[in-house]
């Protein structure tokens, strides 16, 4: 086994294939092909080499003020002792009249599940035809059916065949529905569950539950069921501009918790496309057209329109656009064969419908099958379909639609459950003998306490309990020196110049006024961080096209001339937050050069705009930049030994991980990034980051990534090794936890294993946390608890929740770190795998709690584990390092290899900098 010293002084590096290289920069990696099943994704590189305990809940905390807070969780019974599993297989019947028809011209496509709706409208009439009692039979819209009873299904297996009527289709479309029973499911295997056993059949106990509760709902005709969703085409439809609203609605999800089971309901919002005219959408996305479109507004229009439902208003005919035309109805022309001429698309519509068309800019698109051509305007867009990539401008108008107070989101919750829901009218609650409490639970919480900071001054320093304070009057506890620095300029060089070049800025009507630059080292300065005042930094006015990799270079060895040293960070002053110029910066200061940049935007930074706010802009910016120049802004009053006493006063170190997914349908690498700390404090972590078959969700290299960062924890404690370690997984859902527990854990257990010294084993104690934010458990304080609520009416910072809702044994709470801003506070879930340092309940809420005032880009406690977000931001920081494939094309590629992205490795200049924050 290597040793950490062996590894230090070298070793035989693995041979690899050369690949092309950026002059000054490590070489870049082609992305690996993308993960092509599930299995695939989800498939882990090791085998189990070590088999941990997993962690049951050591008891139920005591620390902190003993509260009652309400959770969007509704009890519910269920008196039903068995259920009956049938699987349904529903296909497409061949039309008689046209046998050659039946046979699909792709392979795939005759693999592919008919949509949800179909199916559901399939089912539907299939049990009108046998005369099913209503609330007798619960489908979840695919392949799966539930019943109370066997007499639905004589014989255990049905074969009929349904005529169904669907909107948007020319005639009734007949399908063949065979149903078979798979399985017996014994609902009281639950009980069982509650004490520990049986957990793969109350799995499915619930998965048929949770069917049951959905399935009234899903038949709405007013709701888009999706996922666990349900939204509604009502009063509350939101328009959020550029041909999009807002729908809003609710999702549920059936859990075990240690009070028996529940109904988790939050209220949930998703964009969707407006119905309207076709025409007007394509007005709005290429705006006025002189003439013919251009081929820019042609690839726009493509872009936009591929895949959209249309209806014809000519006969109600309802398919997707395949593509669009090069010309108008009146320059597009086909062979009538039933006129025996060629003639235009306006022509064929005067002749055939006495229509006359009127648009001669816009293209004609083609629908369903590509041989279909409609005119834009006897196009409207369908209703009820699913818009997933959104404008800035869009999200914003979003995010501001679905935030509500908390008072707010607890009354919406209560009416959907009592006019929405409506589970005590619904008739398969009853059916299946099951009852939904239409409170939501109230349950025990506790408040804890806030912790201590110690900053440079002052040296005790408390937050009180709000979750937020400011750097008035505070210098960071180590600040860094900035002796060697200069700034890249690619805003406009006239208005930005003396803000960055001279004492006083020279804007109109702000003469004699300081400029940015004098107020922003004065910052510094007053913060801790040393930075000389003369001579100012050199800055490097980028010229209109110029290359942002060569204006870097510049600005970092003009840095080298005017100070003597070499560039310790360059300041980069951006027009605007457009992210493509970002991605180029961040590309050549990472990867090629490896100095720290630090970018801030142009009139945000009050750099040639009037100076609004600027002195805490400036504050925060400083704060990034002592900690990437290895400073520390603050640490916790406590020592390890008295916030983790299983840690004591020995050596440690906190891991933090994450993988980012690129978005839907585009072909990219997944990034994981592992960020390990590298002080007593927990104060600086170190990042290494790495690509991976996109949608792949275990870290493939983690046993090497995390073999770095112990060596270089090694390195910078001279000769230390950690004793305990503490590892959070951002990022992994429930159904994920069993692979992340074989795989990820083997890794880090491998790894450290690998770090050894000869002849002794290295195997220091692992705790193992899953973290969670995207989950829908909310708390909201009581109605008539005034005292235990934020500014914001959100439950207090510190509250957390280990009981009722929570697993029935295994370890996890619910911690609420931050104070509320906007909308309603998302509690973060913490669920523990492994715990072999022995973490009490109190010593790890608390440790985590207290952590949460250390994040070094701000003054306030935050959501979720630092390490776990510092993880989250070098995995994204890692993302932007990619060039090349469908994230720069702006197209969207439907093949699996993604062979023409690179990754930019990190520089290994910046291997211990946290260059990511």
């Amino acid at each position: 086994m290597a040793s950490i010293n062996a590894a230090i002084h070298g070793g035989p590096a693995p041979s690899q294939a050369p690949l092309p290289v950026i002059p000054g920069a490590p070489a870049p990696e082609r992305a690996p092909p993308r993960a092509a099943t599930q299995e695939e994704a989800m498939a882990h590189p090791l085998q189990l080499a070590f088999t941990p305990t997993r962690a049951v809940r050591p008891g139920f905390g005591q620390a902190g003020r003993r509260v009652n807070v309400k959770a969007n969780w509704f009890k519910v019974e269920c008196n039903l002792s068995e259920a009956y599993h049938y699987d349904v297989d529903i296909r497409g019947v061949r039309r008689e009249e046209a046998p050659e028809q039946a046979v699909a011209s792709d392979p795939k496509a005759a693999q592919r599940p008919l949509p949800a709706e179909i199916c559901r409208a399939v089912m539907k009439q299939l049990s009108d035809e046998k005369g099913w009692p209503v609330g007798s039979w619960a489908f979840d819209g695919r392949k799966n059916m539930y019943a109370p009873f066997t007499q639905l299904v004589p014989g255990d297996e049905m074969q009929a065949e349904v005529t169904v009527e669907l909107e948007g289709e020319g005639r009734p479309r007949r399908l063949a529905v065979t149903i078979r029973r798979v399985d017996l499911i014994p609902i009281s295997s639950l009980a069982r569950f509650m004490a520990g056993q049986d957990e793969e059949l109350a799995y499915h106990a619930i998965q048929a539950l949770d069917v049951v509760l959905k399935h009234r709902v899903a038949y709405n005709k007013d709701c888009l069921p999706v996922g666990r969703g349900f939204f509604f085409h009502d009063k509350n439809v939101r328009s959020i501009g550029g041909g999009a609203e807002v729908w809003l609605g609710y999702q549920q999800s059936l859990r075990p918790c240690q009070t028996g089971l529940a109904l988790n309901i939050d209220m949930a919002a998703t964009a969707m496309l407006e119905s309207g005219e076709l025409v007007d959408y394509m007005y709005e996305k290429v705006g006025d057209v002189q003439g013919r479109i251009t081929p820019v507004q042609m690839r726009i229009l493509t872009r936009a329109l591929k895949g959209i439902k249309v209806s014809a208003k000519h006969n109600k005919f309802k398919k997707a656009i395949r593509s669009v035309c090069r010309g108008s109805p009146f320059e597009e022309t086909f062979m009538n064969e039933s006129a025996g001429k060629e003639m235009t698309i306006a022509e064929y519509f005067q002749q055939q419908y006495n229509i006359r068309l009127t648009n001669r800019s816009m293209p004609c698109v083609a629908v369903g099958n590509g041989k279909v051509i409609l005119p834009p305007e006897l196009c409207v867009i369908a209703p009820g379909q699913r818009r997933s990539k959104l404008t800035e401008t869009q999200t914003a108008e979003m995010i501001k639609t679905a935030a509500q107070r908390p008072d707010e989101k607890s009354r919406w919750i209560d009416s959907v459950v009592q006019q929405k829901a409506s589970f005590d009218k619904d008739p398969n609650v009853s059916g299946f003998q099951m009852r939904v409490d239409t409170r939501q639970m109230e349950v025990p919480a506790r408040v804890l306490p806030n912790p201590r900071l110690t900053y440079g001054f002052p040296a005790s320093f408390d937050p009180k309990g709000f979750g937020a304070w400011n750097l008035r009057d505070v210098r960071f506890l180590t600040g860094s020196a900035l002796n060697s620095w200069a700034i890249a300029c690619f805003a406009n060089p006239r208005f930005a110049e003396a803000d960055l070049c001279s004492m006083q800025a020279g804007g109109s009507g702000e003469r004699g006024a300081p400029s940015f630059i004098k107020e922003f080292i004065e910052m510094l300065n007053a913060c801790g961080v040393a930075t000389p005042t003369n001579p100012l930094p050199p800055c490097v006015m980028a010229p209109r096209n110029a290359a942002p990799a060569e204006v870097l270079r510049r600005a970092a060895e003009q840095a080298r001339q005017a100070f003597n040293a070499p560039a310790q960070l360059v300041l980069v002053v951006l027009p605007d937050t457009g992210q493509q110029l970002y991605k180029e910066v961040k590309q050549a200061s990472d990867s090629m050069l490896g100095v720290p940049s630090q970018c801030v935007v142009a009139k945000k930074a009050g750099i040639g705009f009037p100076a609004r706010g600027r002195a805490q802009y400036c504050a925060n910016v400083a704060m990034k930049i002592n900690h990437k120049l290895d400073g520390c802004n603050v640490r916790l009053t406590d020592n390890m030994a008295q916030l983790a006493p299983p840690i004591g006063a020995r050596p440690f170190m906190i891991f933090g991980a994450d993988v980012t997914h690129p978005m839907g349908g585009e072909d990219m690498p997944s990034i994981a990034a592992v960020v390990g700390s590298m002080d007593a404090s927990a104060t600086r972590y170190a990042a290494r980051v790495s690509m991976q078959a996109g949608r792949q969700e275990i870290i493939v290299d983690l046993k090497n990534m995390m073999k770095d960062l112990l060596l270089e924890f090694y390195r910078v404690t001279r000769g230390r090794k950690p004793e305990h370690l503490i590892f959070f997984r951002d990022g992994v859902s429930e159904g994920q936890f069993k692979e992340v527990y074989y795989s990820e854990y083997s890794a880090v257990r491998e790894a450290c294993k690998e770090m050894g010294d000869q002849g002794a084993e290295y195997a220091p104690p692992i705790t193992f946390v899953v973290v969670q934010k995207r989950h829908h458990t909310r708390l909201f304080p009581l109605p008539q608890d005034q005292q235990n609520r934020d500014r914001s009416g959100n439950i207090m910072p510190g509250t957390v929740v280990d009981g009722s809702i929570c697993h029935p044994f295994e370890f996890d709470f619910y911690l609420n770190s931050h104070a509320g801003i906007q909308g309603t506070s998302r509690p973060t879930k913490y669920h523990v795998l492994v715990d072999e340092n022995k973490f009490g309940a109190d010593a790890l809420q608390g440790l985590v709690y207290k952590l949460c005032y250390l994040f070094c880009r701000c003054t306030r406690s935050i959501s979720v584990v630092p390490a776990a977000q510092y993880a989250h931001l070098a995995a994204f920081r890692g993302r932007v390092l990619c060039r090349g494939g469908d994230s720069e094309s702006g197209s969207v590629s439907s093949g699996g290899g993604g062979s023409n992205v690179e990754f930019l490795p990190v520089n290994p200049a910046l291997h211990k900098v946290m260059f990511y924050i």
